[in-house]
Order: C-alpha cells, then structure tokens, then sequence
C-alpha cells in the first residue's frame, strides 16, 4: 500500500507539473510585447522638434546677451590697460570698480540664464514625455498589446516587436 501511496503522488505531482506547464505556455502565448525607442521618438515628433528650434533660438538670444556683456568688459578692461598711467588714482579705482561690477552682472546673467533655460528645457522635455507616454498607452490598448516597454530596459528585441515608427506616426498625426 505504500508503494501505491507512492506510485499515486507522484502521478498527481506530475501531472500538476504538467497542467502547470500547459498554463504558461497559454499564458505566454497570449501575450503580446512592443518595445519602443524613446530617443526616436523624440528626435523625430514633429511637436519636439519644434520645441527644440524654439529653445535653440531662446539659447541663441541669450547667448547674444551674454555676449554683448562680455565684449563691453573686454572693451573696458582694454580702455583701462591703455589709459592706467594717464588716470589719476580715483579715476582708475572708478574704472576698476565699474569693470568689477559689469564682471559681477555677466557671471549673474550667466548664472540666471543657464538656470532659465535648463529649467524650460527640463519642462518641454517632461511634457513631451508625457504626451508620449499617453500616446504609447493609446496604441497599446487600440493594438491589444499586453505591454510596451523601453528600448533600455531589456538587451534583446524581436525587430517585429519594434512599435517605434507606428508611435511616430501618430505622434505626428495629432
């Protein structure tokens, strides 16, 4: 009797070990996996490019600023080195003073600038993100993908599980 006790267990145990198998092979086969290059995506939606030029035409109008700023002290400290034997003491600690000063207003423009624009720049990017993001849940659920991973998420991807272009394309469509 103990032999058949044996014998049963272990028919039971394989034959849960079986439908457990058959389970899986079910449960993988129904699902359906995309992957998606974000970096793509954003180079080439048609809303961040946009968003781009524009920050590239912020940064040029800025730099442009910050410049003329620094031509001026160049110019000063130029106008000083010229005329430093020819100015009494008063009139070189003004110039001196006024050189320091305009120093003082660039590294804060500078400063003020690079905060500005890191800030627009962090914000485009996060709404974007998320116009995305929404756009790939959209597709995943009109598609009936059971998940829509990251590129840099996993090493290796089926070319076929590619949805990349397919987001694009509505990204743009919008």
């Amino acid at each position: 009797m103990n032999n058949t006790i044996k014998c049963l267990m272990a028919t039971i145990s394989a034959s849960i070990i079986f439908l457990f198998g058959q389970y899986q092979a079910q449960a993988a086969a129904s699902l359906k996996i995309g992957y998606v290059e974000l970096k793509e995506v954003f180079e080439n939606y048609d809303k961040a490019k946009a968003a781009e030029d524009t920050l590239k035409k912020d940064v040029a109008t800025e730099k442009q600023k910050i410049t003329q700023l620094g031509t001026t002290i160049k110019n000063l400290h130029s106008e000083l080195e010229q005329k430093k034997d020819l100015l009494q003491p008063a009139e070189k600690a003004k110039k001196e003073a006024e050189i320091k000063e305009k120093e003082q207003e660039f590294s804060e423009l500078w400063n003020k600038t690079t905060k500005a624009l890191d800030a627009k720049r962090q914000e485009l990017e996060e709404n974007l993100l998320e116009e995305i993001k929404a756009e790939i849940k959209n597709y995943g659920t009109k598609n009936g993908f059971s998940a829509i991973l990251d590129s840099r998420v996993f090493f290796f991807g089926d070319p076929g599980m590619d949805v990349t272009q397919e987001i694009i394309k509505a990204l743009n469509k919008k």
